[in-house]
């Protein structure tokens, strides 16, 4: 089967989606705008550095004179994003899950394409994929110094990008075409996401707080 290789506006927009969802979690820290653009191009970019390490081929996020600066341009625009959402916490913490499930979907689902390109059997795509779609979210979190999320009880997030991960390795082997078994992964990624976080599915109970 032949797999087109990852198209560079997909990345692209992926990077940006991260980036965005960077520059959002050192906003609600109060970070500068050096904190700012510094997590947005660790969210941009985190998952594609660790996908490519893993596969041993070049650096894409480096190598491309795309990549960098869509991690920057979506750092810049979160003082719009909050202008837009307004100061309600619930809204933002809407915003912050929904960008960061964006990213995590197209992540999960570029890293399985790029593993299924140099030919690494079913069960390596999904855990390239999974690794690619978390890993910059898993970064950042341990920089501001806060547990990721991926490791603690709660909703969804490697358990949502398996899915996609798996559902876009079946529909190319399907031999569907690569946009559309793209959008249904990605689809698949963003609906057990969103799902898991508004309906309060948890992977584990939650300690209660010692008193």
């Amino acid at each position: 089967m032949n797999v087109l290789a990852i198209p560079l506006w997909l990345d692209a927009v992926a990077v940006g989606f991260g980036g965005l969802a960077g520059a959002l979690a050192a906003r609600r820290r109060d970070f500068d705008i050096v904190g700012v653009l510094f997590l947005a191009v660790i969210g941009g970019l985190g998952g594609a550095l660790l996908r490519d390490l893993l596969l041993q081929v070049p650096v894409r996020a480096l190598t491309s004179p795309w990549l960098l600066p869509s991690a920057f341009v979506g750092g810049l625009l979160v003082a719009p994003l909050l202008a837009l959402v307004g100061p309600l916490r619930f809204r933002r913490d809407v915003a912050f899950t929904l960008l960061d499930a964006l990213s995590l979907a197209m992540y999960s689902v570029l890293g399985t394409d790029r593993a299924m390109t140099v030919g690494l059997p079913p069960t390596s795509c999904v855990f390239v994929g999974a690794v690619a779609g978390v890993g910059g979210a898993l970064i950042r979190d341990v920089l501001i110094n806060e547990t990721p999320e991926h490791f603690k009880p709660g909703s969804f997030y490697v358990l949502a990008a398996i899915p996609g991960c798996i559902s876009y390795f079946l529909l190319r082997t399907l031999e569907l075409p690569v946009l559309v078994s793209a959008l249904v992964s990605i689809g698949v990624v963003i609906a057990v996401r969103m799902s898991s976080w508004s309906l309060d599915w948890q992977t584990g109970r939650r300690r209660r707080a010692e008193h």
